[in-house]
């Protein structure tokens, strides 16, 4: 045991790309928005955790009629077989979007379409299910979420037949970065090594009373097979242990029994106002590896993790925006007809542990907040043209926010708010690899779109 702390404490991580540097757009260009993507949070949900007052909470959820009205104009694809069932997926009215959720949506669809209308949206190309492209893991809460957007996107309008679609196949292997199963069982390994560095023991060693008194305090309110639900990054195998009786809850289950319980005055009076005070800050200040969710963010910093739990998604974000400048290009140089196939707007409605993934592997820096119910992050797709009656185009750029903050690309040589789209899509690329500096030897590589356990320590 002393050996294998020995070597994991020397085990550091190195990635092999390097920083970026290029110019800014020409303040004399023209500067053409042409496509948006936006990753959604869902809407205000009940406790994934089952909880004992399964009465309340399933008077929380919006009535039939309301999830009937919202899905109409929608159709849902799904593959032959089936998706898996994932662990916060919920049970009864637990891990629902509830009538608070959907009301958040439809705001969100109505600030979105006030945010594109005129920019990417006009006369020529006015706002139509045809150029919209919606994708969706295979959650009641992310499909109701988006549903709501939609609703509120159209003003609430009867959409056009055919019916939008919502593309459910096979996203809940990933648009999250822990999927059940793994997109490999060697991030499982990988997600293992990480969690045992010296520094995040030490800080479990910190938390550990903290996590106690809280799950001690929220016993009353958990119901039947609560200590069996499990998911999270580096959280699941907290869960495995044969003693889990003794140990406290894991932090992502923590975090989001309190956020619920919080927001309707519901939290345990064992618990003291100092105790809430710091949860609740915890809960926010997730920069430090003090949050309930610090896990996460510790290792899916990492650019290894963040490639094999994120990559899928971040690279399919970047292949169709250039696959949309190349249909730009085409119509550009043909008679100017449009593509309406190739969508304007794509909307993938997912998690909070999505947009904490995608803003790890894109490496953008980090919000001042954690991303509540209804954030989004928006990548806009822009066309820098040369000023005059040319319409020839400079470059491409990409520019990210997060809830109409803008967020600044972390891997050039200085911050910036926009990106070409052929260096982002070489850093999206890039290899990395994990050494252990105690033996010089090579423990994970990502390379090629695939993360290799090249030797166990």
């Amino acid at each position: 045991m002393a050996k294998t702390s020995l070597l994991l404490s020397v085990c550091l991580l190195v990635a092999s790309s390097s920083a970026s540097s290029f110019s800014k757009p020409n303040p004399t260009s023209k500067l053409r928005l042409q496509q948006v993507l936006v990753v959604h949070r869902h809407g205000d949900r009940s406790p994934i955790t089952p909880l004992k007052d399964e009465d309340f909470w399933q008077s929380q959820l919006p009535q039939p009629h309301v999830l009937e009205g919202i899905a109409k104009g929608t159709a849902l694809v799904r593959p032959p077989e089936g998706n898996p069932i994932h662990g916060a997926h919920g049970r009864g009215p637990f891990g629902q979007l509830t009538m608070m959720g959907v009301l958040q949506m439809a705001s969100l669809g109505e600030r979105l379409r006030e945010e594109l209308q005129d920019t990417l949206f006009t006369d020529e190309k006015p706002l139509h299910p045809s150029r919209i492209r919606i994708m969706s893991t295979d959650f009641p809460r992310t499909i109701q979420s988006v549903q709501a957007l939609l609703t509120g996107l159209f003003e609430g309008a009867q959409l056009d037949a055919p019916a939008i679609q919502i593309d459910v196949r096979r996203t809940n292997s990933y648009l999250i970065p822990d999927p059940q199963p793994r997109q490999t069982p060697t991030q499982l390994v990988l997600e293992s090594h990480l969690a045992k560095r010296p520094h995040l023991v030490e800080k479990e060693k910190e938390l550990n009373e903290l996590a106690h008194k809280v799950t001690d305090a929220l016993q009353d309110h958990l119901g039947e097979g609560a200590m069996g639900v499990s998911f999270g990054i580096g959280e699941e195998k907290s869960q495995d242990d044969d003693d889990k009786k003794k140990k406290p809850l894991a932090w992502a289950k923590l975090a989001e029994i309190l956020t619920c319980l919080h927001s309707r005055d519901l939290l345990p009076p064992t618990l003291s106002k100092e105790d809430v005070e710091q949860l609740l800050a915890l809960r926010h200040l997730y920069l430090t590896t003090s949050s309930p969710a610090w896990r996460w963010f510790e290792n899916l910093s990492h650019p290894v993790l963040a490639k094999s739990a994120m990559w899928k998604f971040a690279n399919k974000m970047v292949e169709d925006m250039e696959h949309k400048v190349e249909c730009v290009k085409r119509e550009d140089e043909s008679t100017g007809e449009e593509h309406i196939e190739e969508p304007l707007l794509c909307i993938y409605s997912a998690h909070d542990s999505t947009l904490i993934g995608l803003l790890c592997v894109l490496q953008l820096e980090q919000p001042e907040s954690w991303p509540e119910y209804g954030s989004y992050l928006k990548a806009e797709l822009i066309q820098e043209e040369k000023d005059g009656d040319s319409k020839e185009v400079l470059q491409h750029w990409v520019r990210f926010s997060l809830n109409g903050q803008v967020l600044r690309s972390t891997w050039t040589d200085e911050p910036a708010d926009m990106v070409p789209l052929s260096e982002l899509s070489e850093m999206i690329h890039s290899e990395h690899d994990i050494y252990c500096e105690h033996t010089g030897s090579k423990l994970f590589t990502w390379k090629n779109g695939a993360l290799v356990h090249t030797q166990s320590q």
